[in-house]
């Protein structure tokens, strides 16, 4: 569907819900398959659609008549999806994230190869910065798939106090890989 991108964005500052409703027809299924190829995820895709257009309608009286509309909608929707893998950067898994970059099979691009490796390299660095201790314990919790209660018995403490030095070891790599942003480039 064509609009007129002019008229329209000088409609929708002036509050018109027909303009609005025109822009959402024009170009929400396309912004839905932009974010859903992000984020492989029906129900987050549609809903990061909806907040999208939501944004849009909130900050119309700042559109620009003379900018491209489709890109600051798809500007919108990507900071979402850059503030959604933000977000889960607190909950992620390190080990999910591994796994996720090696089951790429196929679809695995020169980029994303590219910053995989950087990925991994930064953690190796940031890995540097935990004690002996927790370094070892990450290592097989993490890498190595050892149970905590196996690695207790090896390493011959309780089982408590190995899940003690992984959390300490897990918090202090995530905010080392917060600081490079690399988990969230990956997947855009």
């Amino acid at each position: 569907m064509k609009i007129d991108e002019m008229q329209c964005i000088k409609e929708l500052r002036n509050g018109s819900y027909q303009a609005f409703t025109q822009i959402y027809e024009a170009y929400a299924d396309r912004l839905y398959s932009f974010v859903l190829k992000q984020l492989k995820n029906r129900s987050l895709a549609q809903d990061i659609v909806q907040d999208t257009f939501l944004r849009l309608w909130d900050n119309r009286s700042q559109l620009n008549s003379f900018g491209n509309l489709q890109a600051f909608i798809f500007t919108i929707a990507k900071h979402q999806v850059i503030d959604y893998f933000r977000k889960q950067v607190n909950e992620l898994q390190f080990e999910d994230f591994m796994e996720y970059c090696e089951n790429q099979e196929s679809d695995v691009s020169p980029e994303d190869l590219l910053l995989y490796d950087e990925f991994l390299q930064q953690l190796n660095k940031s890995k540097n910065i935990l004690s002996q201790r927790e370094r070892e314990i990450y290592e097989l919790s993490r890498e190595k798939h050892i149970p905590v209660k196996q690695i207790a018995e090896q390493l011959e403490l309780s089982e408590q106090t190995v899940k003690n030095y992984l959390t300490s070891a897990l918090k202090i790599l995530r905010s080392e890989m917060l600081k490079y942003n690399i988990i969230f480039l990956f997947f855009l």
